[in-house]
């Protein structure tokens, strides 16, 4: 922020440091989270920072730590006015019967979705209620998360994505209830997961329409390295088919157990490893 660079540091940027450090959070984190989210440093201490905080941490009833998560999550948090913009958004969860432990959590995980206009936010809260999520299930909270996010156009655009790879208007409002982030992706992400899936290992559309939350895992990292195991396996004749799901969503302990050390093939962990970019180590 230039303006920063022509203030005053001891009267503008000093008490804020002050401040935090006073809130027991270490200075290797403070200037982490500082340097990606300066903005809060262009704010009045008193009359914004301290007052936000003061506000969050009352409201949350969660403790310092919690409330410098949230600002790190969104510098928001401290720079608009929560009880004018905050809270309102939250009484709308509380009047659609959100459970207040949800509300909480994602306040500290995800408060960007908190500070969007109130009559925005009342709008896409009562769309994802048509939508037939039920306010008592955190999907109804993923849902909103999602719909803040993405624009009419965006959401168009993407559901066109998922059309010309097969899925039906149903499908996608489908996969949508059962795992709403999954349309925050991109349209490129959308598209490079689903050419791999169907072209390369020959799935079906729908098996990722089904589950929705297989695209949202990274192609480098997890479903390519896994895939190409599946793909030796089935090459050596010691696999026919797997369970999608359980392929690319286990965890790393429980993959390597299923499908790399019971066939006590050096070249299946070797293949793994090289895939994942980890040959050299």
């Amino acid at each position: 922020m230039p303006r920063l660079l022509l203030s005053n540091p001891q009267k503008t940027l000093l008490p804020k440091f002050q401040f935090f450090y006073s809130k027991g959070i270490p200075s290797s984190n403070l200037s982490v989270v500082l340097s990606s989210n300066p903005s809060v440093l262009g704010y009045n201490i008193d009359n914004c920072i301290i007052p936000n905080f003061k506000s969050f941490k009352d409201f949350t009833r969660c403790d310092d730590s919690e409330v410098f998560l949230a600002y790190k999550n969104c510098s928001q948090i401290l720079t608009c006015n929560f009880q004018s913009i905050v809270a309102p958004n939250v009484a709308v969860l509380i009047e659609h019967g959100v459970p207040d432990s949800h509300i909480m959590t994602e306040l500290v995980d995800h408060p960007r979705i908190f500070v969007p206009n109130h009559d925005k936010f009342r709008t896409t809260v009562e769309e994802v209620e048509k939508l037939g999520f039920n306010p008592l299930k955190h999907n109804f909270l993923l849902a909103i998360r999602a719909l803040v996010q993405l624009s009419k156009s965006t959401w168009k655009r993407k559901f066109n994505v998922l059309k010309k790879w097969g899925w039906s208007g149903k499908e996608i409002v489908s996969a949508f209830a059962k795992y709403p982030l999954f349309m925050t992706l991109s349209e490129h992400k959308i598209a490079a997961t689903m050419n791999f899936m169907v072209n390369t290992m020959g799935w079906k559309s729908s098996v990722m329409a089904n589950r929705p939350i297989l695209l949202t895992f990274s192609l480098e990292r997890r479903i390519i390295p896994r895939c190409s195991v599946l793909q030796a396996l089935i090459s050596k004749g010691l696999i026919e088919k797997t369970d999608v799901g359980l392929l690319i969503e286990s965890t790393e302990k429980v993959f390597l157990e299923r499908f790399v050390t019971p066939y006590e093939d050096p070249y299946l962990l070797k293949l793994y490893k090289e895939k994942l970019g980890l040959s050299g180590n």
